[in-house]
């Protein structure tokens, strides 16, 4: 049987003894150029301040599911390079569900702040994205709203679990969960957890800020024609908050230099907008 990869005994099982491992490679060719050109379209129409040797607000960013990958490490070597090294890393939060995890790399970050500076560290904070309380968490204790999020297959691993009903309204619901379940007492709802995860997202991110997703899959996020299909047009989706602006197709990297005969795979690159909804 295949891992069970939406769970949480997986992980943190698995991060007991993992320090480093890639799922799709470590996104410096596949996820950073995406983050650094909307970085610098936040600062060419003037949201943000980049290239200055001490930028007073870098853009926030939201790294869900981070895990073993040193896609941290790049998006921290982005940051400097392009807001300089006075950058206030604090503006990357890397979050995931595994507590063991993020309780090692905060300990790092920490003793980084402790030696080079209070503005040295990133941010790392233990939410399950399913969990709406959670993610909610995040906005008053690391700020607001972020300017994009990045996931790198992140989606992928939370496509393996089943599909989510919600039976009645409950306070630890999205409030767009909770106010179709007010209306629709007589019935259910029943969402796929990428949705859910989506729907969740969209409360973190500014109206027109970016996700980014790396994916193996080439119909990872199918809200756009569940939710023309729906005969319910007040069913909460996803598409009600995200645009899909863009999906790139890119060759996989075989592992098998100069074998012409390795078979070709494909990751796919989403670009989502957040909608001013």
């Amino acid at each position: 049987m295949p891992p069970d990869y939406e769970s949480i005994t997986y992980w943190k099982d698995r991060f007991e003894g993992e320090r480093h491992f890639e799922w799709l490679g470590d996104g410096k060719d596949t996820v950073i150029p995406h983050v650094r050109s909307h970085l610098l379209k936040l600062h060419k129409n003037g949201r943000r301040q980049v290239g200055q040797a001490a930028p007073s607000e870098p853009a926030r960013l939201l790294h869900v599911g981070a895990g073993t990958s040193s896609l941290s490490e790049r998006l921290r070597e982005l940051y400097l390079d392009l807001y300089g090294d006075d950058v206030d890393q604090g503006a990357i939060v890397n979050a995931d569900f595994a507590e063991n995890l993020v309780s090692r790399k905060r300990s790092a970050e920490d003793a980084r702040r402790a030696t080079d500076g209070p503005c040295k560290g990133m941010r790392w904070v233990c939410v399950d994205a399913l969990k709406w309380p959670e993610l909610d968490s995040i906005l008053e204790a690391e700020g607001g709203t972020f300017d994009l999020v990045v996931d790198k297959s992140t989606s992928d691993a939370i496509s393996c679990g089943e599909d989510i009903c919600y039976a009645s309204t409950d306070p630890s619901l999205h409030p767009a969960l909770n106010e179709y379940l007010s209306a629709n007492q007589e019935k259910s709802l029943t969402l796929s957890p990428v949705e859910v995860f989506a729907i969740h997202l969209s409360s973190l991110v500014h109206p027109g800020g970016l996700w980014i997703a790396l994916t193996f899959s080439s119909n990872r996020f199918p809200f756009w024609s569940s939710s023309k299909e729906s005969a319910d047009l007040s069913i909460p989706r996803a598409a009600d908050y995200w645009a899909l602006d863009q999906v790139i197709t890119m060759d996989a990297p075989t592992g098998m230099e100069g074998n012409a005969h390795a078979p070709v795979v494909q990751h796919y690159v989403y670009i989502l907008r957040r909608k001013h909804t």
